[in-house]
Formats: C-alpha cells, sequence, structure tokens
C-alpha cells in the first residue's frame, strides 16, 4: 500500500515540498492507515503531516473513545492535532437535514477552519477504491449525469464543500485531496496488519440503516456474485472517465459564457442556441450555479428549452427564483435569472 500511495501521490502531483497537510482521522481502518502511511512518507515527500478529528457526538463514549484513541495515536507518532466535537444530531434537527448530510457539514467546516487556523495547505481523507465504487454506483440509483459519475474527485478546492458562512476569501487555496483512492480496503488491512497497527471499529458501519451500508453489505457483494466479479474496478474506472469528461465539458462551457457569468445580468440566447446540447446544459447549470441556485435535470431541461423557445413570459424556478426573455430593438435577445423577492 505505501508504494501505491507514494505512486498516486507523485503522479497526480497531490502535494509539494514544505507543504502541511491535515489527515482527516476518524480512528477507523482507513483513515488510520492514511496517517501512518503519510507520516512514514513525509520525510521523503518532504512535507509536515497534521491530524484532525471531528468527534461528531452520534455515539456517545464510543465517539470519545474514537477522539481519545486519535489524540494517542498522533501523540505517539509525535504529530500536532486539532481535535473538536459538534453536536451533529443537533445540526440535523436545526437544519432539517440527514445525520449524513449535517455529519458532511460539519467536517468540511471544521477543516476550512483548521486549515485556516493551523496554516494547512491541503487536508487529505481516506476514501478508498471501494468508497469510489460504492458512490458511483449509488448515483447511477438515483441518477446521475457526468459530473455525477465522477464521483469522489481526487482533488478539490476545500472551499468549495465547506459551508458558506464558514468560508473566507483567503480559502479557495487550500485543497482537499483523497490520495488512497486507487487503494483498496483488502490492502489497507493488510497494510496495518502488517504494521501492528489498531484501529478503531464503528459499529454503525454494520448496520442495515443507512442505504450507503446496505449498498456496500448486501447489493455490491450481489452484483459481484452474479454479474460482473470486476465491477469495483469497472465502476472506478467510469468515475476515471467521468472526472476527465467532466473537466473538460465545463471549461468549454466556461469559455463559451465567456464574460456573460452575471445571472442577472443574462445570457445571450443565441450564445446558447449555437452550443451543442451537452454544452447548452452545461452554460444554464453554471448560470444557475452563479446566482447560487442548483436544479435538478427535469427543471434544468424546462430552462432549456424555454431559452431556445425564446417566447415572452417568464419560468418559475425552484426556491423562488425565475428565469425571463428580455428583447430591446437593435440589441440581442437576453436570458436573465432573477432571484427571489
Amino acid at each position: 500500500m505505501l508504494k501505491l500511495l507514494e505512486r498516486q501521490l507523485r503522479l497526480h502531483r497531490l502535494l509539494r515540498a514544505g507543504e502541511r497537510i491535515g489527515i482527516a482521522v476518524s480512528g477507523g481502518a482507513d483513515s488510520v492507515a492514511l496517517l501512518r502511511a503519510m507520516a512514514e512518507l513525509a520525510p521523503e515527500l518532504g512535507i509536515v503531516p497534521f491530524v484532525l478529528h471531528l468527534n461528531h457526538r452520534l455515539r456517545g463514549a464510543d465517539s470519545d473513545g474514537d477522539a481519545e484513541f486519535v489524540a494517542g495515536l498522533a501523540r505517539e507518532l509525535g504529530i500536532e492535532a486539532a481535535i473538536e466535537s459538534e453536536d451533529v444530531a443537533a445540526l440535523a434537527s436545526t437544519l432539517h437535514l440527514s445525520l449524513e448530510a449535517a455529519g458532511r457539514r460539519a467536517r468540511y467546516g471544521f477543516f476550512l477552519r483548521a486549515a485556516r487556523e493551523h496554516r494547512l495547505d491541503a487536508v487529505a481523507t481516506a476514501h478508498t477504491r471501494d468508497d469510489q465504487a460504492e458512490t458511483v454506483l449509488l448515483r447511477l440509483l438515483r441518477g446521475a449525469g457526468t459530473s455525477g459519475l465522477a464521483a469522489i474527485h481526487r482533488s478539490f478546492p476545500l472551499a468549495e464543500l465547506a459551508p458558506s458562512e464558514a468560508a473566507a476569501p483567503s480559502d479557495p487555496a487550500v485543497r482537499l485531496m483523497r490520495p488512497l483512492l486507487a487503494v483498496s480496503r483488502r490492502q489497507v488491512e493488510e497494510y496495518l496488519e502488517a504494521i501492528g497497527q489498531g484501529f478503531r471499529q464503528d459499529a454503525s458501519n454494520a448496520t442495515d440503516r443507512f442505504l450507503r451500508n446496505r449498498l456496500r453489505l448486501e447489493l455490491l457483494p450481489e452484483l459481484e456474485r452474479e454479474y460482473n466479479p470486476r465491477l469495483r474496478e469497472a465502476l472506478c474506472e467510469t468515475a476515471e472517465i467521468a472526472a476527465a469528461e467532466d473537466e473538460m465539458l465545463e471549461e468549454l462551457a466556461g469559455a463559451a459564457l465567456g464574460v456573460c457569468r452575471d445571472p442577472e445580468a443574462g445570457v445571450e440566447l443565441e450564445l446558447i442556441r449555437r452550443q451543442p446540447v451537452a454544452l447548452q446544459r452545461r452554460m444554464l447549470r453554471r448560470l444557475c450555479r452563479h446566482a447560487g441556485l442548483a436544479l435538478d435535470f427535469a427543471h434544468l431541461e424546462e430552462l432549456r428549452l424555454f431559452a431556445l423557445a425564446a417566447h415572452a413570459g417568464k419560468l418559475e424556478l425552484p426556491r423562488g427564483f425565475a428565469a425571463t426573455i428580455v428583447r430591446e430593438k437593435l440589441k440581442p435577445s437576453i436570458l436573465r435569472l432573477k432571484p427571489p423577492a
């Protein structure tokens, strides 16, 4: 695992010598393996590892035990650590989110604060090849386009994932990276066994309460037995292809939009019309994203057809937004997004 991790770090240029890298450690096998491996590689890579742990307070004494275990491991390795606690259940209730969504929100907010406070250049999480395969399959079941099938990106601006109120102008440079995406869970377990490193078991990973757990424990093994023994590999290849194509399409859409990126100023209808359908959708999605509006496929397609028809009137969109066509003499027709009143 160690050699594979080092090869991925260098191949994808995930870090540079002299950087301070936060390692997100839950106490589970994957994150403990990432910490031990990064600590071992640190002198050769020229990086300074830093441990990050957020206690979600969802499992009582077990959650506290995880925090104590991570703190102890950091001390043993001689690595600085930032360990915080947040009531994720209360956050979920306040914001009307699922526990999973509230947990992600809390973690990314914590990562961003810690990166700012401790001058971290990047934060590494321990998503593995198995996590990637599960995510692609889950998104296929729910319905996804190229962006969704790209699943877990190898590197991403942390500020784009953190809660908006936690972000600051200086944050976009901080990266979130997943250096274990080419490593399987079995390789993680073999590595930990080889070095005699223990880890914490989270009982919630074995319950069928969560959809991802049912997919991991039941659906994926069944599909591998009955349909494709290389399914995980195939799903990860799908994610690699989708990620590269998604990046290219985003660049093309941005170039096509040019300076027309202000949702209220709008975009020329002719600019949209002369693009292939895929870029039409991308351009409109980017325009909506700049306005703070995320549209599902049905609403996005409704907006695209509204723009192409160029009829007078107004199209009502989710969350109180609306789209209008503006026509003025001797000027091109414009599609504008109007925010809620």
